[in-house]
């Protein structure tokens, strides 16, 4: 249905180089076929008679951006409270065509509900029967019974009432337990016959880190009812390390989730996991990055999904920017949370109050530290938001730009913040020699921005165009038409 057979040309554009770390202007670029086949100053080249022609004059064009860690099958919100109220195809696509809108050309996506449905909304898309980013996918992750993304703590009732509600809630493929070494190897097996494009697992440490170092807010919650069994449910070391090793065996990459604490950094970098997810509680020591520099290892922090988690709190009108994004039902939902755990710290409620604390000292100590001392190190940092995440962040799918704005703020250059949306992630995806940057030979994924964002990054959300593979996905003048 998309597949693009026309040529396009951009003329008399401002090219952001990845590769040379430089702007060249009043650039030409010629796409065939969805291939870049030419690029040089403006006039040089010929223009074929039945050429699509842009004149960008003053216009700058980036690579088509890359989320690296997205959750298509969430919104942003509580949506798993009505599961019905939308369904799932209908959500892949709006959230997907959020993401392409704001300048993603590829996503690479994690876990939900139905994690397998994305398999074949990926195919689709990937095959161009359906206009949306290039997805990149994993399965359901791969948790301890009881941990974090297994259905059992969600649902921690007996095997029948669990499947009853699993069915109901739509959560069948959010997660496969494992805590065995065979059930690892098995869970791999399985995922790869599937055919994910990488696998998806939690690190060891708890599901509420900050209850470890707290005995009597174990106990409170205990009293409330929570089971013991999810708050000590972590996967082990073992099978932490046999999930890598399989994966590896089979040419899948590994991305390990962890907001825990830095020991359990540090364990899945030594078992050699392919990119570690999210910022921990503390501070990550020296010999962790050392050993993160010596293997390769991508770390995709996160950062932005806390500082707005807490800013929301906060500053109750700071939500109705949630709203452009997010429809009802599932706006009020997560207005209504909200607005719950704001009660629970104006009541001083001992969970809640630990927590946005906590949180809070993830914003302003150890994100900001942990980020500065990855600069320093050369480590691989990559972009993302955690868009669509329910419950825990209300990011909304097609606010990438964030990230690279709280980079610059950290003291990331604003060229690499850009590559830490592009040619970093390609690598990470396997993918550099297709996607990442403006060259000869790769696919003609560019965005065209109003603005410089080596000016100001925040020009990154100024998109006229959006151009997947050569065919124009994404105009402002026809969106807003």
């Amino acid at each position: 249905m998309f597949k693009n057979d026309n040529i396009l040309v951009l003329e008399n554009v401002n090219l952001v180089d990845m590769k040379r770390n430089e702007l060249l202007k009043n650039m030409s670029l010629i796409v065939r076929e969805g291939i870049i086949t030419e690029i040089g100053k403006y006039g040089d080249l010929t223009t074929p008679k039945e050429a699509k022609v842009l004149i960008l004059t003053g216009k700058t064009v980036i690579p088509g951006l890359i989320d690296a860690h997205a959750h298509l099958l969430q919104s942003g919100v509580d949506d798993y409270l009505k599961p019905y109220a939308e369904s799932v195809f209908k959500k892949l696509k709006r959230n997907s065509l959020l993401t392409l809108n704001s300048g993603v050309t590829t996503v690479r996506n994690m876990p939900g509900g139905k994690g397998y449905t994305v398999l074949k909304f990926r195919d689709k898309i990937n095959a161009n029967k359906l206009k949306g980013p290039r997805i990149v996918t994993s399965g359901p992750a791969l948790s301890p019974p009881y941990g974090y993304f297994s259905t059992k703590m969600f649902f921690p009732f007996n095997a029948v009432l669990r499947f009853l509600f699993k069915k109901l809630f739509l959560v069948t493929s959010l997660s496969i337990d494992v805590d065995s070494k065979e059930k690892a190897k098995k869970a791999v097996k399985e995922l790869d016959r599937r055919g994910v494009d990488f696998i998806k697992t939690v690190t060891t440490g708890k599901f509420i880190p900050f209850i470890e170092n707290d005995e009597s807010l174990k106990h409170e919650l205990l009293k409330r009812g929570l089971k013991e069994k999810i708050i000590e449910a972590s996967m082990k070391t073992e099978v932490l390390s046999t999930i890598i090793n399989e994966a590896h065996n089979r040419g899948l990459k590994v991305a390990a989730h962890n907001v825990c604490y830095p020991k359990d950094f540090k364990i899945a970098t030594e078992f050699g996991v392919d990119s570690i997810e999210h910022t921990p509680f503390g501070i990550i020591d020296d010999e962790t990055f050392d050993i993160m520099k010596n293997k390769g290892t991508y770390w995709v922090p996160t950062g932005f999904c806390s500082y707005n988690y807490i800013n929301l709190l906060k500053n109750s009108n700071e939500y109705k920017t949630v709203m452009k994004n997010v429809p009802e039902p599932f706006y009020t939902l997560g207005e209504k949370t909200l607005g719950k755990i704001r009660d629970g710290i104006k009541k001083d409620d001992k969970f809640y109050s630990i927590m946005c604390k906590e949180i809070e000292k993830l914003n302003n100590e150890y994100f900001p530290k942990n980020f500065k001392n990855a600069l320093t190190k050369g480590i691989k940092i990559v972009a993302a938001v955690d868009a669509g995440v329910s419950g825990s962040c209300y990011v909304p799918h097609g606010q990438l730009y964030k990230e690279l704005e709280l980079f610059v703020r950290n003291g990331m250059s604003e060229f690499n913040a850009i590559k830490t949306a592009t040619l970093t992630p390609a690598e990470l995806l396997g993918l550099e020699n297709k996607i990442g940057s403006i060259e000869i030979g790769k696919y003609g994924d560019i965005v065209v921005l109003d603005g410089n964002p080596l000016d100001d990054i925040l020009n990154v959300k100024e998109v006229r165009y959006v151009i997947k593979e050569g065919i124009i996905v994404y105009s402002k003048e026809s969106n807003n038409e």
